[in-house]
């Protein structure tokens, strides 16, 4: 017997999708075609250029519960002449039959859909929620199904805020609050007004499920903070500088099975001013899509330090990253030292790079002047093991100058093309003279 489907209900003023219809286990699910409030008259002349105007504006959002094996129907509003079930790693092969799409999955999952040139569907197929919140639990704040606009909100210690399936709450999140949670499957859309969520010296906070989209700039900004943790929640971003969770100057950050659709950097992690140590920071299981000028994750450009250490990222899918920066081009993974800090103890385990990047993964000591002129840093300890990358393209190693290095770096177990990179290959590594101590394993 196939698992009840949740079908979280259409939300009043947001369009129904034209594009396509689905079904799951048997059941309507709604999409919604979200089209972005932001101004392209409004921006930078050359944020209007490419990639950008690929269409950046327009995704599909299916959004719904279940807690079993998923058989889903997608019917198209056109024959299906292409179609590819992101990421690629999930081994998706779906069956195509005029304009239907048919696939399963084992049980809920976070998947980004393209058909044909119609615009991409963000699926997301979401566990059952145990005992959410009620309205009227102690320190709830809870927003039911339907259409909220409370603007600016400011969470408070031991505050839970619970966005219910079905919810949109236009606003955005503020505060440095201790003990907090924002919870729920409903949506936080910043209407290309607001930052969505900017915590300045929070402890022990946890926001979970949600979908946080079109927020101006930077998504979700954590400075100064300790003990935070995403987990489950999707972010789409719209617009310049369009980042999707920058830990800044914090310690012990989780982000685990998250999806980030964005313009610019799906995970930033910085350290802005002197004094602001990074330590202890986890991005899991998570799948990254830097659709304009975005890796999937870097640790940089600022990077002040004085020390930025103890990073992981592991089990990650990076479907797409492109664009140009200030040192060239995007890489689907990287450090980017552009500030006197120290960067060390980084690993980079089991990520799959699915897309033609520009760039498969860069270490870089820059001159310290790209954005605040303060100097260059230093890059000491880095592990990549188990890096899968589709396409052959180049892997950068730049030091500045003898006393501003790239120091004892390991690749272990990394394939290029399906091809094992056991050496500097001079068609794919390219390393600087000041670099010291690389391995292949």
């Amino acid at each position: 017997m196939e698992a009840p489907v949740v079908c979280y209900p259409p939300i009043e003023g947001l369009a129904t999708s034209e594009d396509l219809a689905v079904e799951v286990n048997g059941q309507s699910v709604w999409v919604e075609r979200y089209t972005s409030t932001m101004d392209l008259a409004a921006l930078p002349r050359w944020f209007t250029s490419e990639p950008y105007t690929s269409a950046p504006q327009v995704v599909n959002i299916v959004n719904f519960a279940c807690d079993g094996p998923l058989r889903v129907t997608m019917t198209a509003a056109e024959p299906v002449e292409s179609v590819a079930v992101h990421p690629a790693g999930r081994g998706i092969r779906p069956a195509v039959d005029g304009r239907r799409v048919r696939f399963t999955l084992p049980g809920p999952d976070k998947l980004y859909i393209t058909i044909n040139d119609l615009p991409a569907v963000c699926f997301f197929a979401n566990a059952v929620e145990a005992a959410p919140p009620r309205a009227d639990d102690p320190g709830v704040l809870y927003f039911a199904p339907g259409v909220h606009r409370p603007g600016p909100l400011t969470l408070q210690d031991g505050q839970t805020v619970y966005l219910a399936p079905g919810a949109i709450v236009y606003g955005c999140l503020r505060g440095g609050p201790k003990n907090a949670r924002v919870l729920g499957h409903g949506i936080l859309d910043g209407q290309y007004e607001h930052r969505l969520v900017r915590l300045d010296d929070a402890a022990d906070v946890t926001i979970k499920g949600v979908i946080l989209r079109n927020g101006r700039s930077w998504q979700n900004t954590i400075t100064g903070c300790r003990d935070v943790t995403y987990r489950d929640v999707k972010v789409i971003s719209f617009g310049n500088s369009g980042d999707g969770i920058n830990p800044v100057g914090s310690s012990n950050v989780t982000i685990d099975n998250c999806f980030l659709r964005c313009t610019d950097d799906c995970v930033a992690i910085k350290s802005m001013r002197p004094g602001q140590n990074v330590q202890g920071i986890r991005v899991l299981n998570s799948t990254m899509i830097g659709y304009a000028f975005a890796d999937g994750i870097t640790i940089g450009f600022e990077t002040h330090g004085p020390e930025m250490k103890d990073i992981l990222v592991r089990n990650c899918d990076i479907v797409l990253s492109r664009g140009g920066n200030a040192v060239g081009r995007h890489s689907a993974f990287s450090i980017i030292a552009d500030g006197p800090g120290w960067i060390r103890d980084v690993r980079f385990e089991n990520l799959r790079v699915q897309a033609d990047v520009d760039r498969l993964f860069e270490l870089h000591v820059t001159d310290g002047t790209a954005y605040v002129k303060a100097g260059p840093g230093h890059i000491q300890g880095v592990h990549l093991k188990d890096i899968a990358w589709t396409a052959p393209k180049p892997i950068i190693l730049a030091g500045l100058n003898e006393d501003h290095l790239v120091e004892d770096v390991v690749f272990e177990n990394c394939t290029v093309a399906g091809r094992p990179l056991r050496s500097a290959d001079a068609e794919i590594v390219t390393i600087n003279p000041h670099v010291r101590n690389v391995a292949f394993r």
